[in-house]
């Protein structure tokens, strides 16, 4: 019967169990009835000797009975337990008080009889008195216990101690527990049953340290632990990382002669996967099994959850393989750990594909996994099927929970679908479900986000009444939508709300603040917001600097950056991101010394730079048309160490053909092949696209012409890559302009035939390679774009024109 508790609480600490007693007016003698029967099941058989007659006396016990005519009578009805406990509830009920004598008699009668769940409660009673009713606390009672211990029967005195540590425990009262077992240090030993539970609960309260103390303790007391008490220490020291010493408890038990159970080896087995030890984990639980010992789909679990964990899929994977071999079937728990990781990492297909299997298995699905699946779905954009699984696992008959409901709400107000989200609000009310303060903010982002901000206060509102405190991050959502519909007053006034409410404003706070106001275009608002800050954090700059960037307000942006403290300005460059908003506005604004000084600035603190971040400055320069600072930035790259990847050579490649550098440009392709980078379909893209538009300006040489032949071997390969659709688009407006008008007809049917819908630049680049004897299919080619509901722009109409034009001209010529 332990071990399963312990499971249930150990296993993935789903449910927490509320073991806080609440006790009504009466009597805690009156809670359980007199047919209740104690652990030794010794209170079932006794005679019901009262009648009608003894009732009505019991009515006037208190006026009758003092304290010492009750013990007396409870000595006196010691073998009528029935009756004695109908007479305790009496005088509870009709305002007896009793004190530490009388409780102590009540304590021994109980002790006679074995009623230890009576005795638990009795003792809860005192433990749980705040106000003092009883004119004495468990303090006394436990001296009393000590004076019977001396005098008395050793075995009254043991069974009532252990409920006294079992009340204790049941109101988390550890260190009142521990005090009591110090003071029987040599008297006696407790039942295994209560030390394992008093172990048990300092594990679970994360006090290892204490559990095993006491566990040495317990020994030099004379304690015999059984295979559950070994389960609980291999458990708390696995919970420490002290997977060391919790083999030595298996070398311990082979000494003892106790023999490991399922929950003991899993346990050991999940403390390894825990502190990344899986590998070997697995191997054990494999020598385990060929060797007959017993292994339950737990410890599979455990594994599969360490693998997940170590990002070794394949090994999970094989953990699911040797469990089919085995003929064990995988529970919910091996597949939700191996969904939940593929989730985690985006990898969509593998986790519903294991879920499909899950279901074809007849093992259900549950709210922990369809939320990771549900949450996965969001992340990839597709809301509305996240919204769909939701429905059809409630319509199923699937259990879900709150969270599931949070991930559903979310998705439907990010796809602007508030009324249906509010729905699913009033939905969890009916099913008893307490909507918390996730809920609401989900709710009132959604209607933030629809500009709609009387509903927005209204659930603000709502959720004041039903009792729940707004935190930070609801008010933050509240700015935001103030600040997205320039309220700026009633902003102001939430914020002056947010502190009588004794939330102080954060850094975070600010800065929705100051992002709000400069998107709006309210810069000099938020500078004056920023101005009178008391305290200004490193992101307060950060956001203030962005702002003046967004607003391509760069010269005041750098001058709030040169004007900082040395130690904020120390701080914003360690920061990522930092200054790269500032860099890369420096350069695109052609500020080119203040820029060259920032990047050097950057490249000197600890920080420096990512590739990403280099290949946006790059990229940033090339937009500035500055392709000598490009080439340093990218040259500095290199010698950081940093090797450039395939977009940091398409971005170069890019820049140069824009600035007509045709020779450069064929260098720098040539280097990127050098350096074993393999060019994608965006590359050949630029590739073609920039040498069509730089010959087309008459930008080449017979030079560029063999270097051009020589480029040709490394071309040929763009054909083994699948072309999208500004590939083909590229590619049509080369053959068209290279006059191969055959080769870009069969290019354009080609792209159509595999899926791809031509769109206006497409349509325009074929249109313009006609020639005037072609007028005719031009104008074809024109009607079905339009038929295609292709929608036309200038560039179309002019291309069509200009080949009835050429017409034209040629029948004047003639």
């Amino acid at each position: 019967m332990w071990v399963p508790l312990i499971r249930s609480v150990y296993r993935r600490n789903l449910v927490k169990y509320d073991r806080i007693s609440r006790f009504s007016s009466v009597s805690s003698l009156a809670q359980l009835p007199f047919s209740d029967v104690s652990d030794s099941g010794s209170e079932e058989n006794y005679p019901h000797p009262f009648n009608n007659n003894n009732i009505a006396a019991f009515d006037h016990a208190h006026q009758v009975f003092d304290k010492m005519s009750v013990i007396e009578t409870l000595n006196y009805l010691k073998e009528q337990p029935n009756t004695a406990l109908n007479l305790l509830t009496r005088l509870k009920l009709c305002g007896f008080t009793h004190d530490v004598a009388t409780y102590m008699a009540i304590i021994r009668f109980m002790c006679y009889w074995g009623m230890i769940s009576r005795l638990k409660f009795l003792f809860l009673e005192v433990i749980v008195d705040k106000d003092g009713a009883f004119g004495f606390n468990v303090s006394d009672l436990f001296e009393g216990l000590l004076k019977e211990f001396n005098v008395g029967d050793q075995h009254l005195f043991v069974i009532a101690v252990d409920a006294l540590i079992k009340a204790f425990l049941n109101v988390r009262r550890l260190d009142q527990a521990f005090e009591v077992l110090v003071k029987i240090q040599g008297r006696f030993v407790l039942s295994v049953r209560t030390c394992n539970l008093f172990l048990n609960e300092l594990v679970e309260e994360g006090e290892v340290d204490t559990a095993m103390a006491v566990y040495e303790h317990l020994k030099t007391s004379g304690f015999c632990p059984n295979v559950c008490t070994y389960g609980i220490v291999v458990k708390g020291l696995c919970r420490k990382g002290r997977v060391n010493e919790a083999a030595d408890v298996f070398r311990e038990m082979e000494e003892t002669g106790v023999e490991p159970d399922a929950f003991t080896f899993g346990s050991y087995i999940d403390g390894l996967c825990s502190n990344g030890n899986t590998d070997l984990a697995f191997v054990l639980l494999k020598r385990s099994r060929d060797d007959g010992s017993p292994v339950d789909v737990f410890t599979y679990a455990s594994v599969i959850r360490g693998f997940v964990r170590e990002l070794k899929f394949d090994s999970a994977e094989n953990v699911f393989l040797y469990m089919k071999q085995s003929a064990i079937v995988p529970d919910a728990y091996c597949y939700g750990a191996l969904i939940q990781g593929y989730c985690k990492r985006n990898n969509l297909r593998k986790a519903l594909d294991l879920h499909d299997d899950m279901n074809s298995n007849g093992i259900q699905t549950n709210c922990v996994i369809l939320s990771s699946i549900m949450q996965c779905l969001c992340h990839l954009g597709m809301l509305s099927e996240a919204v769909d699984r939701f429905t059809k696992a409630k319509e199923s008959g699937v259990f879900l929970d709150e969270i599931s409901y949070t991930i559903a709400i979310d998705a439907l107000c990010r796809q602007r679908k508030i009324g249906e989200a509010v729905l699913l609000l009033d939905e969890m009310k009916l099913k008893k479900m307490n909507p918390d303060v996730t809920h609401y903010t989900t709710l009132i982002n959604g209607f933030c986000l629809l500009n709609d901000l009387k509903n927005a206060l209204k659930i603000f509102n709502e959720m004041n009444e039903n009792g729940l405190k707004p935190d930070t991050v609801i008010f933050h959502a509240l700015i935001g939508g103030f600040l997205k519909c320039g309220r700026y007053k009633e902003m102001m006034i939430l914020l002056d709300n947010m502190v009588v409410r004794g939330l102080k404003p954060t850094s975070t706070t600010h800065n929705i603040v100051i992002d709000g106001l400069c998107k709006g275009g309210k810069m000099k608002q938020a500078a004056s917001f920023f101005n009178k800050l008391e305290t200004k954090s490193l992101n307060n700059y950060v956001a203030m600097i962005n702002g003046y960037c967004d607003l391509d307000n760069v010269d005041n942006a750098y001058e709030l950056f040169v004007t900082l403290p040395e130690q904020e300005k120390t701080g914003l460059l360690l920061a990522k991101n930092g200054c790269f908003k500032l860099l890369t506005g420096l350069f695109e604004k052609r500020k080119t010394n203040e820029a060259i000084k920032l990047f050097k600035t950057i490249l000197g603190s600890e920080n420096g730079l990512s590739k990403i971040m280099y290949s946006k400055l790059i990229a940033a320069c090339c937009r500035a048309g500055d392709m000598i600072t490009a080439r340093e930035v990218f040259v500095t790259m290199i010698a950081r160490e940093i090797p450039p990847d395939v977009i940091s050579y398409t971005i170069m490649l890019h820049g140069y053909f824009k600035m007509n550098c045709l020779t450069k440009a064929y260098d720098i392709f040539r280097c990127m092949i050098h350096d074993g980078i393999q060019p994608d379909i965006i590359t050949y893209t630029v590739f073609l696209d920039g040498e069509s538009k730089v010959k087309r300006k008459g930008f080449i040489s017979s030079e560029n012409g063999s270097e051009e032949k020589g480029l040709q071997r490394y071309l040929t390969k763009m054909q083994e890559l699948t072309p999208d659709l500004i590939h083909y688009t590229v590619l049509i407006d080369h053959h068209c302009k290279s006059n191969n008008l055959q080769h870009a007809k069969f290019l354009f049917n080609e792209m159509i035939e595999r899926g791809l819908k031509p769109d206006t630049i497409a349509y325009t680049s074929l249109i313009r390679g006609h020639s005037p004897k072609e007028y005719v299919e031009a104008q074809v080619l024109y009607n079905n774009m339009l038929r295609a509901g292709v929608p036309q722009d200038s560039r179309s109409v002019r291309a069509l024109e200009r080949v009835k034009l050429t017409i034209r001209g040629n029948q004047y010529e003639g």
